[in-house]
């Protein structure tokens, strides 16, 4: 019930996104923007995409030294299968399948490899409110609407940052809480709640050391920076050179955007975002939504083929290798599998 009630969600939030996206839109234009845009564009994309990922791996390698030494060229199969899977099943099953293939290969717990993407995931957010705070402190000609959400991008990121801080610096007042909270949850949850919890405080420790701690915070906004460098490619491609901070904040906007629930790969809040950031700064409706359809395929395409073949050296189909991480998740344990 709970998966279905999750695909219909999704299905209402891509035709929303989908219809405010084109609706307006001459589709003719479209088709011809399409076609006629700064192709040439796509060599230096796929560049930065290769970056882009690279970078992503070397930084998980670094946040999974509580559980060991992994460098990103050993991360890099279960990493990309897991985002190209994102690309083809519904509800991001791809971070659960991620989990699962590298504990799997790697001897790790589940509940480990699952907390340490919270992590990135929480590092990541903070990233993105960075990047679109300072978009709009550099922005002056951005709508009033715009600069409002900076105050609250502000807020956010003080917010997380102490929340983040609390769990590093005062580990044992975290879990003097959550003993107290989980006495009066049933003791299955609370059982499962405190694996979790100490699963995601080991592998916060390189966060306690402020070198380690430095150089996760700034990987993770110069990556950000990299999908500044992918959206500010897709936009020149059909409306020529726009202004740095446009570019920081169509990623801070789509960032947020396609973490809603909606279709694999995202379509439809990823079209959304690029009309909504990109239209106020006087760029047309159509180059805008073309920007958006550069932007998305450039990444589907090569991460998706590249997941495929990293799976296919497994022996394994997308749905194959979902079902197992799925049969595995609710079963986290401290201990190696």
């Amino acid at each position: 019930m709970k998966r279905v009630a999750g695909l219909a969600v999704a299905g209402i939030v891509t035709a929303a996104t989908l219809t405010y996206a084109i609706w307006g839109a001459d589709l003719g234009a479209l088709w011809r923007t399409l076609l006629n845009g700064r192709l040439w564009v796509v060599v230096p994309f796929l560049a930065v995409l290769a970056v882009f990922f690279f970078s992503n791996a070397q930084r998980w390698g670094w946040m999974l030294r509580p559980f060991g030494r992994f460098s990103a060229w050993q991360l890099m199969p279960s990493m990309m299968i897991g985002f190209a899977a994102n690309n083809l099943l519904p509800l991001r099953v791809g971070e659960l399948i991620r989990a699962y293939l590298l504990a799997k290969d790697e001897r790790l717990s589940k509940s480990g490899v699952l907390m340490n993407l919270v992590l990135e995931r929480l590092l990541d957010l903070i990233g993105i409110l960075v990047i679109y705070v300072m978009a709009l402190a550099l922005a002056p000609a951005a709508p009033p609407g715009f600069r409002t959400s900076a105050w609250v991008a502000a807020a956010a990121v003080l917010g997380l940052g102490t929340v983040l801080a609390a769990f590093v610096l005062l580990p044992r007042t975290i879990d003097r809480l959550w003993r107290g909270l989980s006495a009066r949850l049933p003791a299955t949850l609370g059982e499962r709640g405190s694996i979790y919890l100490a699963q995601f405080e080991k592998g916060l420790s390189p966060m306690r050391q402020p070198g380690p701690a430095a150089l996760l915070i700034g990987y993770s906004i110069g990556r950000w920076l990299l999908a500044v460098a992918l959206a500010w490619l897709s936009i020149y491609a059909y409306a020529g050179a726009v202004p740095l901070p446009v570019a920081m904040i169509t990623i801070g906007i789509t960032a947020f955007a396609v973490a809603l629930p909606s279709a694999p790969g995202f379509v439809g809040p990823m079209q959304a975002a690029f009309v909504f950031a990109l239209t106020p700064f006087g760029i047309e409706h159509e180059a805008a939504l073309a920007a958006s359809v550069l932007f998305l395929l450039g990444h589907w395409i090569p991460v998706t083929a590249v997941g495929a073949l990293f799976l296919a050296s497994r022996h394994l189909s997308f749905r194959e290798v979902a079902a197992r991480a799925e049969a595995n998740a609710p079963l986290p344990t401290g201990r190696a599998p």
